[in-house]
């Protein structure tokens, strides 16, 4: 049900919250299928950007950039990550910065110090 006027900021991502689970619970697409199914997971991007636009991004946050690159560069003890993004018991976040300023992603420069 949409919602339109929200109290605070903090209710406006709870909500949000609450309709990413709805379709993660509902298992219309997993992070493993990225391996199975690709179309899925875009196809899935496709319906969920007509539905609701602002929660598509945290959509693709959580199934492309977080568990997309968990898939990507997994090992062996990486595997029962996967359910627990699927069900959202984790929540990724992906992180880059930019030598310069702006959001050039194609031409960005980044470096990376091991601490």
């Amino acid at each position: 049900m949409p919602v339109y006027n929200y109290a605070t900021l903090e209710d406006q991502r709870q909500h949000c919250f609450k309709k990413m689970q709805r379709v993660f619970a509902d298992k219309i697409v997993s992070v493993n299928d990225f391996l199975t199914n690709p179309t899925n997971v875009f196809s899935s991007h496709e319906w969920i950007g007509l539905i609701d636009p602002a929660m598509v991004i945290k959509f693709t946050v959580q199934m492309n950039l977080f568990g997309g690159t968990c898939q990507a560069l997994h090992n062996g003890r990486h595997n029962d990550l996967f359910a627990k993004i699927d069900s959202l018991e984790t929540v990724g976040c992906f992180c880059f910065t930019e030598l310069g300023y702006g959001n050039n992603a194609m031409q960005m420069e980044t470096t990376s110090t091991y601490d």
